[in-house]
């Protein structure tokens, strides 16, 4: 039986891993948005298609759940060395990586903070926190996205409001199948477990997240022990 007082929103709804996380998830009322996948295309749970910030304010003031997750799985990466990095392939990425969650979510708090309750989540990698030869821009961008969440849970926490970081390792999905297999091995070879992750895993770590009112700005590593 679904929980009715519980939707998750999903921003980057078509990715592999946010499909293959999500059909995990029976208990809890699922809504994804996605600027670019065919919505015919994406069976494991309800997806609209993204229009505009106002729409999704619009949509996710209609649920009648009391208690609203936000998810943030969209990102950018374009491999390139710093000195042939352009100024528009930064913007990109910090634009997809951080402004684009940083206007929803300035769009959605007043709704978060007259419930008194939300949670935000807000995905990572490890790879990108370590950092590696030709990720400048996703770097970047992603180190600020740490930093704001950091920032919402100290302006937030104390209405109801928790934000938590999702440090992700390496999972298999068509943007991994494109990068040099070589570099794929050294990315295994620097886990523990010398694997793939599993999307149980993120299930999980979400699920506790949404049931932790004392859990926020942290960051949790799904990440098979990356060093």
């Amino acid at each position: 039986m679904k929980n009715d007082s519980v939707t998750i929103f999903i921003f980057g709804a078509g990715s592999r891993i946010a499909r293959e996380t999500f059909k995990k998830f029976k208990d809890y009322n699922i809504v994804g948005f996605s600027k670019y996948s065919k919505i015919s295309e994406i069976n494991e749970y309800k997806v609209l298609r993204f229009k505009n910030i106002n729409f999704v304010k619009k949509t996710i003031e209609k649920t009648k759940s009391n208690k609203i997750v936000l998810v943030f799985m969209e990102t950018l990466s374009i491999p390139n060395l710093i000195i042939n990095k352009s100024q528009s392939e930064l913007e990109r990425e910090i634009k997809s990586n951080l402004l684009n969650p940083h206007n929803i979510i300035k769009k959605i708090l007043p709704v978060l903070i007259k419930k008194n309750w939300g949670r935000i989540i807000l995905c990572g990698s490890s790879g990108a926190l370590s950092s590696s030869p030709g990720i400048s821009g996703y770097s970047l961008s992603k180190h600020g996205l740490l930093g704001y969440n950091k920032i919402l849970s100290k302006e937030y926490a104390s209405l109801g409001i928790t934000s938590n970081y999702l440090s992700l390792g390496v999972f298999k999905s068509p943007l991994s199948a494109k990068v040099n297999r070589n570099y794929i091995k050294k990315l295994l070879s620097d886990t523990d477990t010398k694997n793939y992750g599993d999307y149980s895993s993120v299930a999980n770590a979400i699920d506790f997240i949404i049931k932790s009112d004392y859990v926020t700005g942290s960051i949790i590593p799904v990440d098979g022990g990356y060093n």
